[in-house]
């Protein structure tokens, strides 16, 4: 591996572990201090609402007027600042506005990481998968750091406290400095200011292609389900009895290192369509076990257990996959703007939609009057929920997408 791999890998390595850090044990963390249901999804729905606004308009003006190592680095230590002041709350309504300003800066870099690496290898199906495995190293360390490591330590579970949120902001500060070393990414298109380039219009005209449209739906619909596992699997696993969720939960990242570093030969062997196609299967059987999973006895425990370690499988074979479709399909003069599309329409409007849906659905549809078996919450109805609804986009994606196993970019002047 050359010393640009190097960087690029630690880079992707600094970038999710960031994420996982906080976002992962923050159901505890706000619970303990009294935050409702309703009120956490929100906090969780603040990277979503960030996504719908910051990734376009970031990467549309990166690809004309900035190298995009600068532009993450300047992201990174002004969120650094934002969750260390956001560590100090302990209050919905001081929390939620300054976790939302951070997910304004941070939410961009998801899309730059990927630009940045996309723009400096030689063979992204290839080369990619290496590269951005690290990051799902980087999630799992953020497990162990914020989950096991304490608790062997003798400090105990540090979940319902803000030290997350500290390692986080510390994290962020170490990437931004890291980033003014990362390989120049220069800006590949030309041409004014405009509201047009501000709003990433030049990236939405893709959605003209059938096939660029249909995933990118599919995706958007994906992203709904998806969104219950990030805000309440975390919650729904402590409340059935199982310690330290927090680090069990980095399992799924676990698998994500392997599959990764097989994807190549998926994508190579079977295309992209079928890999993608295998990852909303797998998103479908992971809800299905956590329906029937528990900790009465080995069996039904074990399938936890087999379901976080799907959302490894699940997560790489479409998101990772994902990406690499984007670069191919974009043109070189937008693929940052094309990039931060699809986080718009994932990790912003989907989530979104996904967030507030599911916080609504546990509040007012899964929420038990009076706790039933040690439960404040029916959680086999909402996995079940979740998975018939994953069951639904699997058909629309396997009827609707028909991209040709050989990807080539769309030609943007024909969709005009």
């Amino acid at each position: 591996m050359n010393m640009n791999n190097i960087k690029l890998s630690s880079m992707m390595f600094l970038e999710w572990f960031i994420w996982g850090a906080w976002f992962v044990p923050l159901w505890q963390f706000l619970s303990y201090h009294g935050f409702s249901a309703a009120q956490i999804s929100l906090c969780y729905a603040t990277t979503a609402m960030a996504a719908v606004i910051s990734p376009i308009i970031i990467g549309s003006i990166t690809d004309r007027y900035f190298a995009a190592q600068k532009v993450l680095a300047v992201l990174c230590i002004l969120g650094a600042l934002l969750m260390y002041l956001a560590a100090q709350q302990t209050t919905f309504n001081l929390f939620f506005p300054i976790l939302f300003l951070y997910a304004l800066t941070y939410m961009p870099t998801v899309a730059l990481t990927n630009t940045i690496a996309l723009s400096n290898v030689s063979d992204a199906e290839r080369y990619f998968p290496r590269i951005r495995v690290l990051g799902t190293i980087g999630w799992i360390a953020s497990g162990v750091v914020c989950g096991f490591l304490p608790t062997l330590l003798g400090f105990g579970d540090i979940s319902k406290s803000n030290i997350p949120l500290i390692i986080t902001a510390i994290s962020s500060v170490v990437l931004g400095i890291f980033a003014f070393m990362l390989p120049n990414t220069p800006p590949k298109s030309t041409g004014k200011i405009s509201l047009r380039v501000i709003l990433g219009l030049d990236a939405i005209i893709l959605l003209k292609d059938r096939e660029f449209r249909t995933f990118t739906l599919c995706s958007f619909l994906f992203c709904i389900p998806l969104a219950f596992y990030y805000t309440f699997s975390n919650g729904y696993l402590t409340e059935i009895g199982m310690t330290n969720a927090t680090g069990w939960l980095s399992l799924g990242q676990v698998s994500e290192i392997l599959f990764m570093l097989c994807l190549p030969l998926f994508i190579k062997r079977y295309g992209i369509k079928n890999v993608l196609m295998l990852g909303l299967i797998t998103a479908g059987i992971r809800y299905g076990l956590f329906v029937y999973g528990g900790v009465d006895n080995l069996f039904i425990y074990s399938l936890l257990f087999i379901g976080i370690l799907l959302h490894g499988v699940s997560y790489d074979f479409y998101f990772v996959t994902g990406y690499v479709y984007v670069d191919k399909k974009a043109p070189a003069h937008v693929r940052a703007s094309a990039q931060g599309l699809f986080s718009l329409f994932c990790l912003g409007l989907g989530n979104l939609v996904g967030y507030n849906l599911g916080g609504t659905m546990m509040e007012y549809f899964f929420k038990y009057e009076t706790p039933e078996n040690g439960l404040t919450y029916n959680w086999a109805g909402m996995w079940g929920f979740g998975a018939v609804m994953i069951v639904i986009i699997a058909v629309i994606f396997l009827l609707f997408f028909r991209e040709k196993r050989e990807i080539e970019p769309i030609k943007v002047d024909q969709l005009q």
